[in-house]
């Protein structure tokens, strides 16, 4: 399976993230952006750094060489690489985003890099982690001053 996540913009916008993440891997027909014109040439947009000596199995991944994949308004998201049904991406929230009621089926696990964000009622600030366990909501997810974290959790869909 190859992994891609190329997309712009979708209309009308999804309520969540996991909508967005969850459609781009299920539309092998997305739009092509930049005037890419093959899955080889969108594969280098998101793993632009070139790791053709490593083992089969392995993708290694430079984040600083990504360019942010907006999701929606205030969200952007680095897709940092897949296996076996998981996902590791660093996700860029916006001063002021607040997040969609959204239930988690998997597991989920984040870190805060930057910034500070409210969880379920819980401040976190840089350091700070939650693991979320499956068969929970997840109905509070905002951030006053912006907030970057990474995150691994199911691949949508």
């Amino acid at each position: 399976m190859t992994f891609n996540q190329t997309f712009e913009r979708f209309e009308p916008c999804p309520d969540t993230i996991e909508e967005v993440i969850g459609q781009s891997l299920r539309e092998p027909s997305r739009p092509r952006v930049h005037g890419l014109q093959s899955d080889n040439d969108i594969t280098r947009v998101s793993y632009r750094y070139d790791m053709s000596n490593a083992p089969a199995g392995w993708t290694f991944t430079d984040s600083e060489a990504m360019d942010w994949l907006v999701l929606g308004e205030g969200v952007a998201m680095k897709s940092l690489g897949a296996a076996d049904g998981r996902m590791i991406a660093t996700f860029k929230f916006d001063a002021g985003y607040v997040g969609g009621i959204h239930h988690h089926e998997e597991p989920e696990f984040s870190y805060i890099l930057e910034g500070s964000m409210v969880s379920q009622g819980v401040q976190m600030e840089v350091g700070h982690a939650y693991a979320v366990e499956a068969g929970t909501t997840h109905d509070d997810f905002r951030t006053e001053n912006g907030c970057t974290l990474v995150s691994v959790f199911k691949i949508p869909g």
